[in-house]
């Protein structure tokens, strides 16, 4: 009780939301793995019956990897209702109003993407004019539309619980009123540096979700799509060398600058935030590339191609926001503002208790709240 006391403070809209996104969270994984298996069996099919061969034609092969690559973004929105879920218990536990505003975006955006892998899903073999996507379907049969039942109820899972959310949101929004006062005081000048500070450490973590989900896409085409296709020692020594570009530039890079970032920031580091900011433009550049790639070799990327660019381009976005908000953190060092960070928790059991005082003097009982305002 205490853990969950410390966590959740005594209000019980932190507990409705907890309770709100672990339901949809465990919902929305149950018909997702649901809908992933559906579709890993037309997958399975089509290459028994050996329907992704080139001969088929084009139009077949497209829906096939098409097909294929819905996979890796069913698995995509498993793992971004994990993220939520953590999430939720850091902006609770932080009671960071900020959090939950980004919180309403990404909910808005999952349930936009639950109604379009239906959309996706139920338009793969749509073009049966051709002789071989209606032999495909042929072999299909009930198959092809087996998974449409648990996609209409994911998006009523997603866009019920999002309403909830938002509400509850809400309700967190106006109930968080005095973190700030609780924590930096009266001056306004760090009020603004607090919430700075918390503005990028909310960029750091959805820096981290996005970087993960264009690393994830990228190393299943290696995996799924270039590597089987790889003919020639030459084809697989190349691809080597790209996967090792890969690692190096986008998984390892990125998790060295945002452990450097969160570090600088807790700790006023200067030098590591600048060292962020180097890193984030090489990234950046590395971003870029890809993206060149992509333009110039469009068939490499086939499936895969709409949502690698999104998820680049949102990366890039994020790092265009995220170091110029590193700058201005920077400048706030050195100003007091690491003398409270340390105390910028969500403990109900704090000593600087923010209740309104009565004419004795004694504090009168009142909830805790708490926002970036």
């Amino acid at each position: 009780m205490w853990i969950v006391t410390r966590i959740f403070g005594e209000s019980r809209w932190t507990r409705y939301l907890f309770i709100n996104i672990i339901v949809q969270a465990t919902l929305a994984i149950i018909f997702e793995a649901v809908i992933f298996n559906y579709h890993a069996n037309t997958v399975d099919i089509i290459n028994d019956q050996r329907l992704n061969q080139p001969h088929y034609g084009q139009n077949l092969v497209t829906t096939y990897a098409n097909a294929r690559s819905l996979l890796v973004y069913f698995t995509l929105f498993i793992i971004a209702q994990i993220f939520t879920v953590i999430l939720v218990i850091d902006a609770i536990y932080q009671k960071n109003t900020i959090e939950l505003i980004a919180l309403v975006a990404f909910e808005i955006g999952m349930s936009a993407y639950s109604i379009i892998q239906y959309h996706q899903s139920s338009s793969l073999f749509s073009d049966t004019t051709d002789p071989n996507v209606s032999l495909a379907v042929a072999f299909l049969g009930d198959s092809l539309h087996a998974s449409t039942w648990a996609e209409v109820t994911q998006i009523c899972i997603m866009i019920l619980n999002s309403m909830v959310f938002i509400f509850l949101a809400y309700k967190l929004y106006l109930e968080f009123g005095w973190h700030i006062y609780k924590k930096i005081g009266a001056d306004l000048a760090m009020r603004d540096r607090y919430k700075m500070y918390q503005i990028f450490m909310m960029l750091l973590k959805f820096d981290f979700f996005f970087f993960l989900g264009f690393s994830i896409q990228y190393l299943a085409l290696f995996v799924v799509a270039w590597w089987p296709e790889a003919d020639t020692p030459e084809e697989t020594s190349g691809l080597i060398k790209k996967l090792i570009e890969h690692i190096v530039l986008s998984c390892l890079v990125t998790i060295v600058m945002l452990l450097l970032a969160y570090w600088g920031l807790r700790r006023e580091c200067k030098w590591q935030l600048y060292t962020f900011a180097v890193l984030s433009t090489a990234s950046m550049a590395y971003f870029i590339y890809i993206l060149v790639q992509i333009s110039q070799e469009p068939q490499k990327f086939v499936g895969s191609k709409a949502f690698l660019t999104f998820f680049l381009c949102v990366d890039m976005a994020l790092i265009l926001v995220t170091v110029p908000i590193s700058i201005i953190c920077v400048r706030n060092f050195n100003h007091g503002l690491i003398n409270h960070i340390s105390h910028a928790t969500g403990t109900a059991t704090s000593s600087h208790s923010m209740s309104p005082l009565g004419a004795d003097g004694e504090e009168k009982p009142g909830p805790q709240r708490w926002s970036i305002e």
